[in-house]
């Protein structure tokens, strides 16, 4: 037999699965409440509207809709999404706009425009997985900066960015969530925003700002986005209409400087040339319609309700220690077990127990964060999330099989972004 370890390259040998695609054999069991995959909710797909708009793509450009198309993407989808977003307050001609497959692939291709091997790229502490995957992939050191309950703590951003310089390391970008942020649910304050920024440009640092949930708000009107913000032209943009329409249309977007997005689109030839042109065709005619817009209004109450069932659920029957995130957006929630009770070792009783969670140790890129669970809201109905959540919290009751059994419930105390018990 042929041994390919020794043939693969560096970048593979370190290549890793994604913490939650290998738990799917896992929760597709029969009788599972699964909180583990991120995926919007079919229920909200507006499939007869995908209907109405493909028939009449077809019917407008019969054959050429099925054609190649131009690797930066339909040229009027080009310009529909600068003006999507100018009306968040960011500029983007066609120049620094560019489509890609889902904003993963986005991550990928500026990973490989701006990373070289053993450069340090600054992660929020939790990060999403996916990103920091990309990251790994283009060998890149990884440096962990604290999430605090309003954003990230900028001390620590500093101090990190200054070890890195010290050791003779350069530091290419800062990566952050913004807004809902997976796997936390945590948002960035105005403030911390502002904050951001005046620390980036004091450390020349480029930031990546990834933002596919920040239009799932519930409580009050969205914050600004870091581009939106940004007066020096260092935040590249990320975003996509997954969690919006459908995650099946693969299409989403990078906003960033021309230099930049123009290096992005040669990558980008190299790993697909183009992208769907009825996919992209399909979103076009979503934002010429309105869809779009009518879609937030009416996704939002819709994932408000399954966010007010987990809390009301955890609020109820998790015992005594165990804190969470209470996100005002977006679809996670993040529990923090008490010090020394592993999530990972809990995995196996909690599938026994009929409920899926994804363990929180792979978002830390520091091997923290052992004690810690992503719970997502938008996959089950409030009925299963409360009967899921009962479950869950029988297992962190027990403390797992043949583990310490946790305080009964008690009564609880909540902050302003974290709830406990």
């Amino acid at each position: 037999m042929v041994s390919f370890e020794r043939r693969f390259s560096q970048s593979a040998r370190g290549m890793r699965f994604s913490a939650i695609r290998r738990m799917s054999a896992l929760i597709e069991r029969p009788g599972i409440i699964s909180f583990a995959p991120g995926q919007p909710s079919p229920e909200t797909f507006p499939v007869e509207a995908f209907q109405e708009v493909v028939r009449e793509i077809i019917a407008r450009e019969s054959a050429s809709a099925f054609q190649y198309i131009l690797t930066r993407g339909v040229g009027a989808l080009v310009a529909a999404v600068g003006e999507y977003a100018a009306a968040k307050g960011m500029r983007a001609t066609a120049a620094e706009t560019i489509l890609t497959e889902g904003s993963q692939q986005g991550l990928d291709l500026v990973s490989r425009v701006l990373i070289d091997p053993g450069d340090v790229v600054l992660v929020e502490l939790p990060s999403y997985i996916g990103a920091t995957a990309a990251f790994r992939a283009a060998q890149a050191r990884m440096v962990g900066v604290r999430l605090l309950d309003d954003g990230l703590d900028m001390d620590d951003l500093r101090r990190r960015h200054r070890e890195a310089r010290d050791a003779g390391q350069a530091v290419k970008f800062l990566y952050v969530v913004p807004s809902f942020q997976n796997p936390s649910g945590i948002t960035h304050s105005v403030e911390k925003r502002r904050a951001l920024l005046a620390l980036a440009a004091e450390l020349d640092l480029l930031v990546v700002e990834d933002d596919p949930y920040g239009d799932l708000y519930f409580e009050a009107e969205p914050l600004p986005t870091l581009k939106s913000m940004d007066r020096e032209g260092r935040v590249l943009y990320l975003s996509s209409f997954s969690k919006i329409l459908a995650p099946g249309l693969r299409t989403a977007f990078l906003i960033g400087p021309e230099e930049v997005v123009a290096k992005v689109e040669i990558a980008k030839q190299s790993a697909n040339l183009c992208g769907s042109g009825l996919d992209q065709r399909i979103i076009l005619a979503c934002l010429q319609r309105g869809l779009i817009e009518e879609q937030k209004a009416r996704i939002r109450p819709y994932y408000r309700s399954k966010r007010d069932a987990m809390l009301g659920a955890l609020q109820a029957e998790m015992p005594r220690g165990v804190r969470w995130t209470r996100p005002e957006g977006g679809l996670f929630v993040w529990v923090t077990l008490p010090e020394g009770v592993d999530a990972e070792a809990l995995l196996m009783p909690a599938v026994e127990a009929g409920v899926a969670y994804v363990a929180g140790g792979p978002f830390y890129v520091d091997g923290t964060g052992a004690n810690t669970m992503r719970l997502t809201f938008a996959k089950e109905s409030a009925e299963s999330i409360a009967e899921g959540v009962c479950r869950l919290a029988g297992v962190v009751q027990q403390g797992g099989s043949g583990g310490a059994q946790l305080p009964p419930l008690s009564s609880p105390s909540s902050g302003s972004s974290t709830q406990s018990r």
